[in-house]
């Protein structure tokens, strides 16, 4: 894949040209554009469309003024001096990949990262003050009965525990799960990452479980997945002392039409016929007379088993923690358990992390789909969080994503684009560590590193995790770390974690707006629309020679734009929502019973 350039979020905050130079035709006219226009003549016919150009609601040119906006330019790029990002020994802002793409990537942040002298840092600010009206202004219209009501979803009353969940198709099998010596059986397609975290840490716990993981021919981003998900779950059996590890994990290759279509009928023959066997022990999915009436249950039961482990009165929720615990830690040799121990000593006094400070996972995936778009983080959520979490003496840190990703733009080309190029404030943040080198070797590479790591920097800091839904996030909380996650009102299977509330400190707040994106229309979606129609706008100005900026004829495009404009502005938690998130924080438990705690909504509450 060609190494992208670092490109701005619209072409006209792009650095001036060198004089020597030749300035592309649309940044010319932009700057052109700029210049000439006022709170009279906005740029295009809606202006608040036009947000990445700092233009208001009111058609006010936003927060610091047009000056500002003609000085952005050369604000984008700061001297290395004036930078508040200091070398760090273990960052990495980018996937693994080559050291070049890995530079640009480390570069694209450090340029975004201003110190308090920075226009964007001043445009973040001013946003930031405007998201916090918003959340007052959506108390008034999200009751906060509702807000309340909604934490109940799937949760039982009596026990303050979520209801167990089983898959549709499993439920008239419900019965072989609770059989003491029967072998379970589920399946992982290889294109279903998020799911091999939980499952890794279900078959280390149910010695009855087993899994067959699929990938379809002839493609091999799927079968890169399965085959290190096979590779890791069967390494993680065998360095638990399983005996049986080699029976229990199998791997096939799909022929079929879709895999996607096939999970659903996996105990259909004609579905089974389409399965080749590739390695590890035959399941039933390599069919066969013994098999026929065998059931391979949705991998969604594994969330159920886990929590049923978790229920068992035989052992307190904690003791089952520390016994995954120790599990996962016996994975990592005692030498690299040195090493990385050492390791998080090193980032959290580079970083500045504090004690108590709480973990924001930040969210994002290159090139995603509708689905996985609904779990990637939105700045000014996060921004807002970290707000809060401030004024109420928790300090933060950043984990994972920074925002900055390839994406295409509007012309089918990649682009390294930063969705939050408006900071308020710069927080400590430890990247994306999975990636991370240290003299040149990638440390946590292996899955239990990685876990391992974690284990330690939140064990070592002493503050929970805030995150959207995500399968990274569960072995944390399985490990006995307090993980707070967002899940919007609608999104993908609401009900399968709902059973590890109360159980497990997995704590779940359901917000009502969506936590990501619909239909993919993240700032980057936007963004692509935006300049496209600038583009023909300015081309279309360009061709007539008009002295003042021309409305196009696309009021449909322009009204998309509004709408998107609308969703990422509301995209926040309401003000009582915010409360609830803190408070959970200090109360350590689920969502329903912090909401009933005296206090958490202060004089809120009693107003209501």
């Amino acid at each position: 894949m060609p190494t992208p350039s670092i490109s701005q979020t619209s072409p006209a905050l792009l650095p001036p040209a060198s004089p020597h130079a030749t300035c592309s035709p649309i940044s010319e006219h932009a700057s052109l554009l700029f210049r000439a226009a006022g709170p009279a003549v906005p740029v295009l016919n809606q202006s608040r469309a036009a947000a990445e150009f700092d233009v208001g609601r009111d058609s006010q040119k936003f927060v610091a003024g047009w000056p500002c906006v003609a000085m952005m330019g050369r604000s984008v790029e700061v001297a290395a001096a004036e930078q508040r990002i200091r070398p760090t020994t273990f960052f990495s802002a980018a996937n693994p990949t080559d050291s070049a793409t890995r530079d640009l990537y480390l570069q694209a942040y450090q340029n975004h990262s201003h110190d308090n002298r920075s226009v964007r840092q001043e445009i973040g600010q001013a946003a930031l003050a405007e998201v916090r009206q918003q959340a007052q202004r959506l108390d008034l219209q999200l009751p906060l009965q509702d807000v309340k009501a909604r934490q109940a979803y799937r949760m039982d009353p009596v026990t303050g525990q979520g209801v167990p969940y089983l898959h549709a198709r499993d439920m008239p099998f419900r019965a072989a799960l609770d059989a003491a010596d029967a072998g379970i059986h589920t399946f992982l397609p290889g294109y279903a990452t998020g799911d091999r975290y939980s499952l890794i840490l279900a078959t280390l716990i149910n010695p009855q479980l087993n899994v067959s993981i699929a990938y379809s021919r002839g493609n091999k981003a799927e079968e890169s997945h399965a085959r290190e998900a096979f590779d890791v779950i069967r390494s993680a059996l065998g360095a638990s002392g399983h005996a049986d590890a080699a029976g229990r994990v199998s791997l096939y290759e799909y022929t079929g039409a879709s895999l996607k279509n096939a999970r659903e009928s996996l105990d259909d023959s004609a579905t089974r016929a389409d399965f080749n066997h590739v390695e590890g022990a035959p399941s039933p999915l390599a069919g066969g007379r013994e098999h026929d009436a065998t059931h391979v249950f949705h991998i969604s039961a594994t969330t159920e088993l886990i929590a049923r482990r978790f229920r068992d009165p035989d052992l307190s929720p904690e003791d089952r923690c520390i016994d995954v615990r120790d599990k996962l830690i016996a994975l990592v040799h005692p030498a690299e358990r040195e090493r990385i121990d050492a390791l998080v000593g090193t980032v959290i006094a580079e970083q500045g992390i504090q004690p108590g400070a709480a973990a924001l996972w930040i969210a994002d995936r290159e090139y995603a789909n509708a689905r996985e778009a609904e779990a990637i983080s939105r700045p000014m959520m996060f921004e807002q969080i970290a707000d809060a979490l401030g004024a109420a003496d928790t300090p933060v840190y950043c984990v994972a994503d920074t925002y900055i990703n390839r994406a295409r733009d509007e012309h089918g080309n990649d682009r390294l684009t930063d969705r939050h190029p408006y900071r308020p404030q710069l927080h400590p943040h430890i990247g994306r560590f999975w990636a991370a080198e240290l003299n040149g070797e990638r440390v946590l590479a292996p899955r239990e590193n990685q876990w391992y790591f974690m284990h330690k920097l939140l064990d070592t800091v002493g503050g929970p995790v805030i995150g959207i839904r995500s399968g990274a996030l569960e072995p944390f909380a399985l490990m006995g770390h307090q993980v707070i996650y967002l899940e919007h009102k609608d999104m993908f299977t609401p009900e399968r974690h709902a059973c590890w509330q109360g159980v497990i400190p997995y704590h779940r707040l359901i917000t009502n707006h969506t936590t990501g994106y619909l239909n993919k229309e993240s700032e980057t979606f936007r963004g692509n629309e935006l300049r496209s129609l600038l583009s023909e706008t300015l081309q279309r100005r360009s061709n007539l020679h008009a002295a003042n900026p021309v409305y196009g004829p696309w009021p449909d495009r322009q009204q998309s734009l509004s709408q998107m404009a609308d969703d990422l502005t509301s995209g926040i938690l309401s003000g009582n929502e915010l409360k609830l998130l803190v408070a959970m924080t200090q109360s350590r438990t689920t969502a329903m019973r912090t909401a009933a705690l005296p206090g958490t909504f202060s004089d809120v509450s009693r107003a209501s």
